[in-house]
């Protein structure tokens, strides 16, 4: 009796791909012709899952980063992710590596489900598609099967086929039809058209006047320095009258010596704000409708001209972009003297949500004058209700909402809305101490940004064509990425994985994520509860896409928006920063193709001689204040001086420490 020969085994399939135009719905009032429609988790149990697909199914498309996530039938063999067998192709001509390969790999073993990223950030408003070849090979080798009774090429239910590109394409590659086991169309979401109206409605209008009449009874708020004995910041940080103002702040006017700066002024614009009052701004068809303004809202201003003869046509001028929780008083004072000395004004407003609330004071002391109280300006609100008025509280909340993932989104859109309207302000003329002549020059308009003020920087200098220089310091991205990475602000993802319901918190106070970094070996273990923490660190990145420095960098220099123009620009960095993490920056420069105009600052040379509270270099911009590394301090603010001097053509390694492009040490996670 014959015996039954063995079966042949099984080749694992691909079940199912994400991205895909079939989560969409056509959508002719959409920049891309369609919106996103995913399915909705059940919401009694994930209350916060059906709210955060609600506002994803606002967008235009997909993430400009997306997670991707592919479903196999069994096991596959990770080491067979090759460029060439897995990758996401462009179906449109773009500068780049091409085909893009898988990075930041995770594996599932129970749904047999690898995440992904691409190796580097697609661009907007573009068609995609993820391709799976037969190079893959499952456990015993065999290479992946084409699922029987599903079509080739996944794209949207209703629209133009993309099929016929799409092995256009590959045909150009060397891969034939025979070689494809799956392939997924997506469209990638618009990310700068919002920014890109608002600035259409601005210039649509008229210019906003800058005036500096904030001293009692309306009388100039601008003081000589050579007069000023001292300047006090009282933030509001309370709603309890009886509590409302934070202990005194001096600003550090000994770093603004009368030999550098002749006049500090103290004025307010009036601002068109696209922000309702729970601090979002409504989503829009992003073809048929521009954001509208919602209101008007004063912005303060604070002013520092340079001593000595001023140019005919003004002072050229510095807008400094301050730090996340830090305000237009104090910081910015420590980089004033040094752009005064080289002849530039340095102009400064508060970010949405800083500065504390509406009631802080500013008080002026002058020798032989009795003291002025100014309104400082602040621009914080209390959105949790808790009676407090946090640093950052108007562009960040604790409260467990939806809205908390957005708020950074549109607090940062608006900030650049407030920027562009400085800047026309500007334009129209300024004359900050009442003598008839403009002190400020209307063409001459540079940027300065550190930290969040790097950031929210990279948005503006690529939407906005009236600042044509920019310095750009120790800024990265995406958001959640640096705050994930950096022990700075672990804790305040923590708090919302834990306030969020369900909460999402898989340890004692803290959390596992196991996401690898670029170039990282694959996560086969992910810890019990991580693939929820990378989902909505994905939806969370997904929805602040519109406010992302990672997601702008291709539009800055290397494909510059319509009417704007390739702008010159430069980063600053440091080795070691352990507040905006190295790979969050190297993020930002890549997907620019910015690491040609980057100064590294090898912190790494100098650390073991400094004091501890040294051992981060996130500030070293701004250190000019400690006698042990001001030096650094100087030479990074005298690289933005020359830097702005020359138009933003050269870039001077002011220190030996400070590097410019080429082979750059390992960054530290």
């Amino acid at each position: 009796m014959g015996g039954f020969a063995p079966a042949a085994a099984a080749a694992a399939e691909v079940q199912s791909l994400f991205p895909s135009d079939r989560l969409t719905t056509p959508d002719p009032q959409q920049a891309t012709g369609r919106r996103v429609s995913l399915p909705r988790p059940d919401c009694a149990v994930d209350a916060a899952g059906c709210d955060e697909a609600r506002l994803l199914d606002e967008l235009d498309g997909f993430s400009v980063n997306p997670r991707l996530a592919i479903r196999f039938s069994d096991p596959i063999a990770l080491d067979s992710l090759t460029r060439t067998a897995a990758f996401v192709l462009p179906l449109s001509p773009e500068p780049g590596m091409s085909p893009i390969g898988l990075g930041q790999l995770v594996w599932d073993a129970e749904s047999h489900t690898l995440y992904a990223r691409p190796e580097r950030v697609l661009l907007q408003a573009r068609r995609y598609a993820l391709v799976l070849t037969t190079k893959v090979t499952d456990e015993a080798g065999l290479p992946l099967a084409r699922a029987a009774g599903t079509p080739l090429v996944s794209e949207a239910a209703h629209g133009i086929s993309a099929q016929g590109v799409v092995l256009q394409r590959l045909k150009a590659l060397g891969v034939q039809r025979r070689d494809l086991a799956a392939v997924s169309v997506f469209t990638t979401q618009s990310v700068t058209i919002g920014l890109e109206q608002m600035r259409a409605t601005i210039d649509a209008g008229p210019a906003p006047e800058l005036r500096f009449a904030l001293a009692p009874g309306g009388a100039r708020s601008a003081y000589a320095r050579a007069e000023l004995d001292g300047l006090e910041l009282r933030r509001h940080a309370s709603t309890d009258p009886a509590a409302s103002l934070a202990e005194p702040v001096k600003v550090p006017l000994v770093l603004v010596p009368p030999t550098d700066v002749r006049t500090i002024a103290f004025g307010r614009f009036s601002s068109r704000s696209f922000l309702t009052p729970d601090r979002r701004i409504p989503a829009t068809a992003t073809r048929t409708e521009s954001p509208a303004p919602q209101s008007t809202e004063d912005v303060d201003v604070t002013v520092y001209l340079p001593a000595g003869a001023m140019p005919r046509t003004g002072w050229p001028v510095a807008i400094f972009g301050h730090g996340f929780g830090n305000d237009r008083h104090v910081v910015p004072a420590t980089i004033a003297g040094t752009l005064a000395h080289s002849g530039f004004a340095m102009v400064a407003i508060n970010v949405v949500g800083h500065g504390g609330g509406p009631q802080g004071t500013l008080t002026v002391l002058r020798a032989g004058h009795e003291a002025l109280t100014l309104p400082a300006g602040g621009r914080g609100v209390d959105l949790d209700g808790d009676g407090r008025i946090g640093p950052t509280e108007g562009v960040s909340t604790r409260a467990p909402s939806p809205l908390a993932l957005i708020g950074i989104r549109d607090g940062l859109r608006q900030t650049i809305a407030d920027l562009m309207q400085l800047v026309r302000a500007i334009r129209r003329g300024v004359d900050v101490d009442g003598d008839g002549r403009v002190d400020l020059d209307r063409e001459r308009i540079h940027y300065v940004g550190q930290s969040f003020g790097g950031i929210y920087g990279t948005l503006l200098m690529a939407v906005d064509p009236l600042v044509r220089v920019g310095v750009l310091n120790v800024p990265g991205g995406p958001i959640v990425e640096i705050a994930r990475q950096s022990p700075a602000f672990r804790g305040l993802v923590t708090e919302q994985l834990k306030l969020r319901q369900p909460p999402l918190l898989n340890g004692e106070g803290d959390f596992t994520e196991s996401i690898p970094l670029p170039g990282e070996a694959p996560e086969r273990q992910p810890a019990a509860g991580a693939l929820a923490i990378q989902a909505f660190f994905d939806r969370a990145e997904w929805l602040t896409q519109a406010a992302n420095p990672v997601a702008f960098a291709p539009y800055v220099k290397q494909m510059p928006l319509t009417g704007v123009g390739p702008r010159a620009v430069l980063y600053q960095w440091a080795v070691g920063d352990l507040t905006v993490p190295n790979p969050t920056t190297a993020a930002l420069l890549a997907a620019g193709h910015l690491q040609p105009v980057s100064v590294l600052f090898r912190h790494d040379l100098l650390a073991a001689g400094l004091p501890d509270r040294f051992k981060d270099p996130h500030a070293f911009l701004t250190w000019t204040a400690f006698p042990e590394v001001s030096a650094v301090g100087r030479a990074a603010q005298e690289q933005v001086a020359r830097f702005f001097l020359s138009g933003g053509r050269q870039i001077e390694p002011t220190l030996p420490q400070f590097e410019t492009a080429g082979a750059l040490p390992a960054m530290e996670r």
